[in-house]
This record gives C-alpha cells, structure tokens and sequence, in this order.
C-alpha cells in the first residue's frame, strides 16, 4: 500500500511549497529536478526503447484526457503530484528526460520512469525477487541520467 509514503512526501513538501511560492511572489526556486516512479514519470516509460516491453498503455487515451486532452506518457488521466507540486511554485510542468534531446531543461527534468524500483534488477533478481515487468530502469540509472546532464544544467552557476 503506497498511502504512507505518498501522505509522508505531501507533509514533507507542503511547508515548502508555502515558503517557496506566495501568490504571485517571485519563488525561491527556480526548477524541478524529479527522480523516481509513477508518481512523478512525466512520459519518461513511454519514449525508452526497451524490448523487452511492449507497447505500453500509459501512452493512449484515457491517459491524459482529463487535463491535457491527449496522451501525455503520465500514468494518470490528467496531472500527477509533480505537475502540481510544480504548479504550486510557479514552474512549468517538469519535461522527462528522454524527451527530444533538445528539449528546454532549464525549468526543470523529470528522471522518474513508472515503475522504477530503487535498487537495480540485477540486484532484485540476485536475492531471487521477481520484477514484473522486469523494469531495467532503477534509481541508480537516473542517477546516472542526471550525472550525464548535470554540466548542461549548471553552467555558469
């Protein structure tokens, strides 16, 4: 059951949230960075080419009609706690990673891919767990993802 964990980050951000943005004050911060699952994949699951998948539904309708009015690669039909933890301060909505290489990360970049575990597979399948489907994209890749883009993020900073 994922009630906890959600229920403990909306404690852990809300005080923030009212630090960081004050209706229509400048806010404090200035970009998202986003690691994790469903909760904040932005379409991240959608665009990477992995063959042991298939074709995933997250990537047609209902998903995303709600809000959007078309697939958006969100695990929801409209926005998902990043999009309005972003709203809240102020930002645009956070693009995924492995959106076009050109895409404009200086509001933010979302590394989170639905279903991402924290440890890595070949660890999971080492101690005899069973990923369904056998999800390659852990934490430890986003971090990775994010090493490669980091200098790209804080030139000049």
């Amino acid at each position: 059951m994922k009630t906890p964990h959600t229920a403990f980050l909306v404690l852990v951000i809300l005080p923030y949230l009212g630090t960081g943005y004050s209706g229509g004050a400048q806010s404090k911060f200035t970009s998202i960075i986003s690691f994790g699952d469903s909760y904040t994949d932005t379409g991240n699951l959608v665009r990477w080419a992995d063959p042991v998948l298939p074709p995933h539904p997250i990537n047609n309708l209902p998903n995303g009609e709600t809000f959007f009015g078309y697939p958006t690669g969100r695990a929801s039909n409209g926005h998902i706690v990043l999009d309005f933890i972003a709203d809240a301060l102020g930002l645009p909505f956070v693009p995924p990673y492995l959106a076009d290489r050109k895409a404009n990360f200086s509001g933010g970049v979302d590394f989170a891919v639905v279903g991402a575990p924290a440890l890595n597979l070949t660890y999971l399948q080492g101690q005899n767990m069973t990923v369904n489907p056998p999800i390659k994209s852990s934490l430890d890749d986003q971090l990775v993802w994010f090493e490669k883009l980091k200098p790209s993020l804080c030139k000049g900073r």
